[in-house]
C-alpha cells in the first residue's frame, strides 16, 4: 500500500512538469531553414566550414550548393579571428589567467546581391586559469575552449538563419 501511494506521490509531481511546453534546442519545426539551398563563401575545409555545413545538413530541409547561382542565399564568413590576451598575474609576474576571444563577421546575400543580413560580427570570450606546471594541459584546454566558442557561433548564425523571412 506505501508502495501504491509513493508511486501516486511522484506521479502527481511529475505530471506539471511535462505540461510545462520544454522542448530541446533544434527540436521545434520553426526552427528549421526557411531555404532549400545555402551556398557558403568560406574557405573550404575549415573547421568553421565543415561546422557550419554540418549545422546546415543536419536541418534535413536544406541543401549545400556549389554556386551562388542556384543558391536561395549565400552565406559569407569576412572574417574569423582568435585573440588571446594576459587577463592577471601573481606576485612573481607570471601569468595566472587568460581572456580568450572568439570573433567573426558574416553576412548573408541573398539573389541578385540583395543583403538580407547586414555585417554582423560575433564576439564570444571566456577567461581561462593558467599554470606553468600544467603548459601542456592548458593548452590542450585553449583549444577545445576555441572549439566551444566556433561552435557557439556557428549556433548563433543558425539561429538567425532560422529567422529570415524568405522572398516571396
Amino acid at each position: 500500500m506505501q508502495t501504491n501511494r509513493r508511486l501516486w506521490i511522484s506521479l502527481m509531481m511529475t505530471l506539471p512538469l511535462a505540461a510545462c511546453g520544454f522542448q530541446l534546442r533544434g527540436s521545434r519545426s520553426s526552427a528549421n531553414l526557411p531555404f532549400s539551398s545555402v551556398h557558403l563563401e568560406i574557405a573550404k575545409n575549415s573547421p568553421i566550414e565543415r561546422e557550419l555545413r554540418n549545422a546546415i545538413l543536419s536541418q534535413g530541409n536544406t541543401a549545400i550548393a556549389t554556386d551562388r547561382k542556384s543558391a536561395e542565399i549565400t552565406v559569407r564568413v569576412l572574417s574569423e579571428r582568435q585573440e588571446k590576451k594576459v587577463l592577471t598575474l601573481n606576485a612573481q609576474g607570471q601569468v595566472r589567467e587568460f581572456s580568450l576571444l572568439y570573433r567573426l563577421r558574416f553576412d548573408v546575400i541573398g539573389k541578385e546581391n540583395v543583403q538580407i543580413v547586414n555585417d554582423t560580427e560575433l564576439a564570444l570570450q571566456t577567461f581561462m586559469s593558467y599554470s606553468e606546471s600544467q603548459a601542456v594541459a592548458k593548452e590542450t584546454e585553449e583549444r577545445l575552449i576555441y572549439n566551444d566558442l566556433r561552435a557557439d557561433a556557428v549556433s548563433q548564425i543558425m539561429r538567425r538563419l532560422a529567422q529570415i523571412k524568405p522572398e516571396q
